[in-house]
C-alpha cells in the first residue's frame, strides 16, 4: 500500500511539473519583445516654404508600448527610434526647411515648432479576432506652436496597418510589418491633410502670405 501511495504522489507531481513547463512554454510563446524599424516612403508633395521646428519630446523618444496580462503577458513593442525616424522623413518633404528644437519655445528662426506624441496604440492578433489578420492602429496627437510659442492648432492623426499572417514567419513578425504599416499610413495622412486641418490652413496663410494656395483662408 505505501509503494502504491508513493507511486501515485509521483505520478501527480509529475503530471503538476509537465503542466506547469507547458504553462511556462505558453507564457514564453505568448510574450512579445520587439524594437520596431521603420520604412517610410517619402511622399511627394509641394514643399511649404517655410522653415518649421520640430520637438521630440523624451516621452516620444523612447516611446514603449507595454501590457502584462493574461492574455498578452510581458508584452514590450519599443519604437521611440522609429517614431522620431518618421517625422524625420516626412517633414522635410513637407517643408522648405526643417530644424531640430530642444523645446517648443524660444526657438530663433522658425516659422513655428511642430510637436507629435503617441497618444494610443492598439493591436489585434488573428487568435482575438479569429481572422488570419494582424493589425495595428496609432493614434497621434499633434501641436503646432507659432514662433512666440503661442498654440496654433491641435489636432489627431490616426496610422492603420494590417497583414496576413500567410507571409509570416511568426507573431512578432506580423506586429512588427503591422506597426510599420500604421505608421506609413499615418506619416502619408501628415503629409496630405496637414494644410487641410482649419487652424493650420489660417497659420500658413499668415506666415506665407500666399493667398493663391491658401485663399480660402486668407
Amino acid at each position: 500500500m505505501r509503494q502504491t501511495n508513493h507511486q501515485f504522489i509521483t505520478l501527480l507531481l509529475c503530471r503538476a511539473l509537465t503542466l506547469g513547463v507547458l504553462a511556462l512554454a505558453t507564457a514564453c510563446t505568448q510574450s512579445v519583445q520587439i524594437k520596431v524599424d521603420s520604412e517610410v516612403p517619402i511622399p511627394t508633395v509641394n514643399r511649404i516654404p517655410l522653415n518649421l521646428g520640430v520637438y521630440y519630446d523624451p516621452v516620444l523618444r523612447t516611446y514603449a508600448y507595454t501590457e502584462n496580462t493574461e492574455d498578452r503577458p510581458d508584452w514590450k513593442i519599443e519604437s521611440g527610434d522609429s517614431q522620431v525616424a518618421l517625422f524625420d522623413r516626412i517633414l522635410p518633404s513637407m517643408f522648405e526647411a526643417v530644424t531640430p528644437a530642444a523645446a517648443t519655445t524660444g526657438v530663433g528662426g522658425v516659422a513655428g515648432v511642430i510637436a507629435p506624441r503617441v497618444a494610443e496604440m492598439q493591436f489585434a492578433l488573428p487568435t482575438e479576432t479569429k481572422t488570419e489578420l494582424y493589425e495595428a492602429w496609432i493614434k497621434y496627437q499633434l501641436q503646432l506652436y507659432d514662433s512666440d510659442g503661442q498654440l496654433v492648432a491641435e489636432w489627431p492623426l490616426t496610422g492603420y496597418g494590417k497583414v496576413e499572417t500567410a507571409i509570416l514567419k511568426s507573431k512578432d513578425d506580423g506586429l512588427s510589418t503591422a506597426i510599420n504599416l500604421a505608421m506609413r499610413d499615418a506619416g502619408a495622412k501628415l503629409a496630405l491633410g496637414f494644410e487641410k486641418v482649419p487652424d493650420v490652413r489660417r497659420w500658413l496663410a499668415l506666415k506665407t502670405r500666399d493667398c493663391n494656395r491658401y485663399g480660402d483662408a486668407c
